[in-house]
């Protein structure tokens, strides 16, 4: 597990995307834990790192995609923790709601994730812990979360993130469920880091990198 910023960590054992780890007073969340294909290993690497991390009280998801979310019922069975997501995307995870589009329900047919138990969902902005802010940033997904933690930004599929600090959309357009509000989400975000003095941002595909000058 590799430490990123002040209790901030990232998963090397996590499958389809990256997955994060935060520490709090007492709570520990595991973001984005991925594929099931990669539980073995994840649920090595978290109780391998009680040490640093502490124990996992909470799983929360960015958004429902596969490649984030496919583990999580397993893992959540496994742990016994809640888990955390937003509510439009648990509508769809739960089978309420189609996928936005032509491509994601094609997608969803292809690979799904099953709906874990005990899920809080989330409308608007919440802290899950104290210091832990999820807050809306909707675009890729209806029901899409950001996080942040002191001055690291987990930003799931919500942008892309350049080689040299800068966010841009995210790279793969076919599974943008709707480019005007992923395109305010960008805006939002920009502000946020400057706002927010973020330091870090901590994407879904992209490696944790330190923010531009362009917000300085």
């Amino acid at each position: 597990m590799r430490l990123i910023a002040d209790n901030v960590f990232q998963l090397e054992k996590s499958k389809g995307a990256n997955g994060y780890v935060v520490r709090g007073e007492g709570r520990t969340a595991v973001v984005d834990p991925g594929m099931a294909s990669g539980y073995h290993g994840v649920l090595a690497e978290l109780r391998d790192a009680r040490n640093r991390t502490g124990v996992v009280t909470d799983i929360v998801l960015t958004h429902y995609d596969v490649d984030h979310a496919q583990v999580a019922k397993r893992l959540q069975a496994t742990l016994e923790v809640p888990v955390w997501m937003g509510t439009a995307d648990a509508a769809i995870l739960r089978g309420d709601v189609q996928p936005p589009t032509r491509f994601r329900r094609l997608l969803d047919r292809v690979a799904h994730s099953d709906y874990p138990e005990n899920v809080t969902e989330i409308t608007g902005t919440l802290e899950i812990f104290q210091g832990l802010l999820a807050f809306p940033t909707p675009g890729h997904t209806p029901g899409h979360i950001a996080l942040r933690w002191q001055s690291v930004l987990l930003t799931g599929d919500s942008v892309s993130v350049t080689k040299d600090g800068d966010i841009k959309q995210f790279f793969a357009r076919p599974v943008i469920s709707d480019k005007a509000m992923a395109r305010t989400t960008e805006k939002l975000l920009r502000e946020r880091i400057r706002t927010d003095k973020i330091e870090w941002i901590c994407a879904g595909h992209n490696p944790p990198t330190t923010v531009g000058q362009i917000f300085s």
